[in-house]
């Protein structure tokens, strides 16, 4: 594959570091190793499954829609007011061509119901089931409409700025992960943006359940739903079953598209590129920049997370460990 070279600028990316900072984050990511490499070793402690609230029922009549926001193959999403507040109101398609795959996603939403993080965009209410055939109904917290996708489109993120925000991903994906739920589309135009500049992540059509003792979807459960194939890990694109590594190594893409600004894998052809990476290991061409330290580290950091097995991949809180030593000195 041709490898693009990118522009590079130390005013944009300037650090705080210094050489006793570098030698010190060093030290300490060290117990972080593995013998095979890595910065990774420890193994995430199961916790226990977070019970379900009752779902509320949106009344549609409390909802007043406004402009749109976006649309799918499923449905639009919607600005709106509900019980005084700004929402997200995702409408889907009374039609559709793949009915069992649209009533699958919407399902899907729900698994989130009960979570409230600061980095999540939560689910507040949606329609019953029985109503789906009319049109399902969710209601969702109101983030902004500006995705991480679209500030890549129109900007370089500084070298804080990309820490900061994969700070945020890893730990909401740690939350997502301790209440057994997998994303399954984690990329940038799923993650939003906020007036404050915080990341949330949004869109939990793809996601599943997993069983709490195996941290795995059950081998009965067969999603119609796939994805994006460009953050699709290996195994998933082989049609193994789920687990908690393929948000990691989407995520391992994601962190690598924060500093190429580039689709990974550009315009290959979508069966040459899965072949590639299942038969070859193939993955994102790295930027061509000047490295220095920083940089060093975190191409470590997301190709670790790319990692062709499994085991090689640290998990959301081994992840987010790392990524706080690494704030603390910058």
């Amino acid at each position: 594959m041709k490898t693009t070279s990118y522009s590079y600028s130390h005013q944009m990316t300037k650090t705080t570091f210094t050489t006793r900072s570098w030698q010190k984050l060093k030290h300490l990511l060290s117990k972080y190793k593995r013998s095979r490499g890595g910065f990774f070793r420890k193994v995430m402690p199961k916790i226990s499954l977070v019970h379900n609230k009752k779902l509320t029922h949106v009344n549609k009549e409390e909802v007043k829609l406004g402009r749109l926001l976006g649309a799918g193959g499923f449905g639009s999403v919607y600005l709106g007011s509900y019980r005084q507040h700004d929402v997200a109101v995702k409408i889907m398609h009374k039609q559709s061509k793949n009915a069992a795959a649209q009533m699958e996603s919407f399902k899907a939403e729900l698994h989130v119901l009960d979570f409230e993080h600061p980095n999540i965009v939560r689910t507040l209410a949606a329609t019953p089931f029985e109503e789906f055939p009319e049109g399902g109904w969710i209601v969702m917290e109101y983030a902004g409409s500006r995705t991480l996708q679209s500030m890549l489109n129109s900007e370089e993120l500084c070298q804080e700025t990309r820490i900061q925000f994969a700070l945020q991903m890893s730990d909401a994906l740690q939350y997502i992960h301790q209440n057994h739920v997998l994303h399954l589309d984690l990329k940038p135009a799923n993650i939003l943006i906020t007036t404050r500049g915080d990341i949330k992540i949004a869109d939990f059509g793809c996601s599943q359940k997993v069983e709490v003792d195996t941290g795995l979807v059950s081998p009965t459960q067969r999603s119609l739903l796939t994805g994006t194939f460009a953050y699709r890990a290996p195994e998933l694109l082989k049609g193994q079953v789920p687990s908690q590594k393929a948000d990691i190594y989407a995520l391992g893409v994601t962190l690598w598209q924060m500093l190429a600004r580039e689709n990974p894998y550009g315009n290959e052809n979508q069966h040459v590129v899965i072949f590639s990476v299942v038969a070859y290991g193939q993955r994102p061409p790295h930027p061509q920049i000047e490295m220095d330290p920083f940089e060093e580290c975190y191409r470590d950091l997301y190709s670790q997370c790319w990692a062709v097995s499994q085991l090689d991949r640290p998990s959301a809180k081994e992840l987010h460990e790392t990524l706080k030593i690494w704030k603390k000195y910058m």
